[in-house]
């Protein structure tokens, strides 16, 4: 975490005063900054900043820590309708209500030549760094860690969307346990290598973590991929390393340091064939299992892993500013003149360009960047440029796909050649344009929906 430098960094980034700089990274600049507690403020302008209400009690306005993102414009250049693609992406991961997994509060208008979003500030260590000071993770406190991100990854999976790069570094160990970073967004990344398309001999992911089918054809990417993730994750956790020194291959990995009660469990999630996988609901069973031959409840599991979290005192720390409770006077009184008169909150700053210095990339927290891997078959002629084509977002492919979709010749990193398959389903413009966006609704409400629907799933009189 590092001061603003003024000179570079904004103060303001839509209605949020911007506190200090947490990291840069090959997608763009993360910033810690609070809301800004503006009178007058448009409905028109709050449903084009697209902001959710804050949960709890009382006026959180002064206090609300969050992290800014700031996309690199070079990430959607060179598409005509890069920014409303931008738009659809980040109002498909607002669907998406769990404890686990930040929320996500606000992001720029469609027509803002600066891209950016707003989320939940999560104070606490990544398991990397966590693992890296304590030692791997006890039987107790790691089942407690994957029951964590099975209902995270549940929750997202349930939105329709996939994670595609859960590693160590996207997890965070907060004050109320593990949440998941950085789902969703993967398409930016992607995008920023292939145009929105992988071409043949290419692909995306973070290898040590990443599945065979990712590595191979990452058009065919499905749930069992992000299954995958979250086993390596947790072999992590037991060991300190990957299940793998290279990209998954056709041998088990190396067990030595797992603990023996996850074996069977780790034994059938990390294999090369997605369908033969458990699912999510399998899983959790499984780390459920671990625990009852452990003679332990998850409740006192996870208790454990707290105790772990808290003894190894990582939690980064504030910046005096932050911990005042209150915006800067003089930012706020900019802020509200340009609001009073009839502009966007950061009108003042509307120059201003954020950089990412080419020696700094340590990730949107400050940590390790979002890895890409690109392979290119020795005998293949270089590729050509992309056509402009329709958006393919980090959804999951439906039960019927839309019809005529053009398909993608894939080839896998071996060279050799792989059908033709469609891509993934192409989500319709929103229907109501700017500024006139319906408001979200609060946080809270969607959480009440979430747990109705988890409810009545079941019921067989509905």
């Amino acid at each position: 975490m590092e001061r603003l430098d003024l000179d570079v960094d904004p103060r303001v980034v839509g209605p949020f005063e911007l506190l200090a700089r947490l990291g840069a990274g090959g997608m763009g600049v993360a910033y810690l900054a609070r809301a800004l507690p503006l009178e007058g403020l448009s409905d028109e302008l709050a449903a084009a900043y697209r902001l959710s209400e804050p949960d709890g009690d009382g006026d959180p306005a002064d206090s609300r820590l969050v992290v800014v993102k700031m996309i690199l414009p070079s990430l959607l250049d060179g598409q005509p309708t890069a920014l409303e693609r931008f738009d659809r992406e980040i109002d498909a991961v607002r669907t998406v209500v769990s404890d686990r997994v930040p929320a996500l509060i606000a992001a720029a208008p469609q027509h803002s030549s600066r891209p950016w979003f707003a989320m939940d500030y999560i104070a606490g260590s990544d398991l990397r760094r966590l693992v890296e000071a304590t030692g791997p993770l006890a039987l107790g406190p790691c089942a407690a860690f994957g029951l964590a991100l099975v209902d995270a990854l549940r929750a997202i999976h349930g939105a329709g969307l996939l994670h595609r790069d859960l590693k160590p570094e996207n997890v965070v160990l907060g004050p109320d346990g593990p949440v998941v970073l950085d789902f969703g967004l993967a398409v930016l990344a992607e995008r920023r290598t292939s145009q929105a398309i992988t071409r043949p001999g290419e692909a995306w992911g973070s290898w040590p973590f990443a599945s065979y089918e990712q590595l191979h054809d990452f058009q065919k990417v499905k749930e069992p991929s992000d299954v995958y993730a979250l086993g390596a994750v947790l072999f992590f956790a037991l060991t300190g390393r990957p299940p793998y020194a290279m990209q998954p291959l056709l041998t088990p990995p190396d067990w030595d340091g797992v603990h023996t009660d996850f074996l069977p469990l780790l034994g059938q999630i990390l294999v090369t064939a997605a369908g033969h996988r458990p699912d999510l609901d399998g899983v959790e069973m499984g780390l459920r299992a671990v625990l009852t031959t452990a003679d332990l409840t998850p409740a006192i599991a996870a208790e454990q892993l707290a105790a772990v979290v808290e003894a190894a005192g990582l939690t980064p720390e504030l910046p005096p500013e932050a911990l005042t409770g209150q915006a800067d006077p003089e930012v706020r009184k900019l802020a509200q003149k340009a609001v009073d008169g009839g502009g966007a909150p950061d009108a003042p700053w509307a120059g201003d360009s954020p950089t990412v210095p080419p020696d700094m990339d340590p990730g949107f927290y400050g940590l390790v960047d979002t890895d890409e891997i690109e392979w290119a078959a020795e005998s293949e002629p270089p590729a050509q440029e992309a056509a402009p084509r329709e958006y393919t977002p980090t959804l999951v492919d439906p039960a019927q796909p839309a019809p005529q979709e053009p398909a993608v010749e894939v080839i896998a990193a071996q060279g050799n050649p792989a059908p033709s398959q469609p891509t993934s389903y192409v989500i319709a413009p929103p229907r109501t344009p700017h500024p006139h966006r319906q408001p979200v609704l609060p946080r809270a409400a969607l959480q009440v929906a979430a747990e109705l629907r988890k409810a009545y799933a079941h019921r067989g009189d509905l």
